[in-house]
């Protein structure tokens, strides 16, 4: 592939927000660094005195700022760390497949050592479903909640370019189809009916392959943008997290 494919297709896929967010009001949130393989990942951990009862680990989509999560996250009683993908806002680096999926991992491990907390929820909407489907298959959490996932972005490229040779092309797969069978936790995915970013298909097909315990969540009339602004969403979350126990996981 020519270098000037490999440069269009990262800037169709990935949209980093400039914001650093360096300054915040927020009495309940703390900053987050974690240096690794010569770039610096920055985040926000809120609500840090719950973090060693259950801890909320959110991946968002490919354009997300995820500092906008914080509000909707306090009244949670559970701690929510949102780390900024690198080459995002104040994350050095550049954005990737192999990069976002090893970065995921070392937030686990860093939380893990740092704060041990009994429960660690995963949650990734739409480029972030894959990166969390990835991440919970490879090490142990306790559950892990999909937003508008897709089985992987070749299908969901495919679909909305058919005319095209997506396959020998694409440099980031996010293959989430590869990794659910793996999953050793309780999984819930929300997806809309009407979404047109992420076809409904694309996320049914990944449901097929998760073969352990699920919870399906399908709001008819949600698109891909708006489905947190259904009241059954957050009805949803909030039940889901609230049912999370201890199973024995990777």
């Amino acid at each position: 592939m020519c270098r000037i494919h490999v440069r269009q297709q990262d800037s169709f896929l990935f949209f980093p927000p400039a914001s650093t967010h360096k300054q915040h009001n927020f009495e309940h949130v703390i900053n987050y660094s974690l240096p690794r393989d010569g770039v610096t990942l920055h985040g926000w951990l809120v609500n840090p005195k719950q973090v060693k009862e259950k801890l909320i680990i959110y991946f968002g989509g490919n354009a997300e700022d995820v500092f906008f999560n914080i509000d909707e996250f306090s009244d949670i009683q559970a701690a929510s760390l949102f780390v900024a993908y690198r080459g995002y806002g104040s994350s050095s680096g550049t954005p990737g497949e192999k990069e976002f999926f090893a970065d995921a991992l070392a937030i686990i491990d860093d939380v893990n050592v740092t704060y041990s907390p009994k429960q660690i929820v995963l949650i990734g909407r739409s480029l972030g479903s894959g990166v969390a489907c990835f991440a919970a298959a490879h090490r142990r959490v306790q559950g892990v909640i999909l937003v508008t996932p897709y089985d992987s972005i070749e299908n969901v490229a495919q679909a909305h370019y058919p005319w095209l040779p997506i396959g020998p092309l694409l440099r980031h797969r996010f293959p989430s189809i590869d990794y659910v069978d793996k999953l050793n936790c309780p999984a819930m995915i929300v997806y809309g009916g009407k979404d047109t970013t992420i076809p409904p298909k694309r996320t049914e097909n990944l449901i097929r392959y998760i073969s352990g315990e699920k919870e399906i969540v399908y709001l008819e009339h949600a698109d891909h943008g708006n489905i947190e602004m259904f009241p059954e969403y957050w009805a949803a979350l909030l039940r889901f997290l609230d049912q999370t126990t201890d199973i024995t996981g990777k």
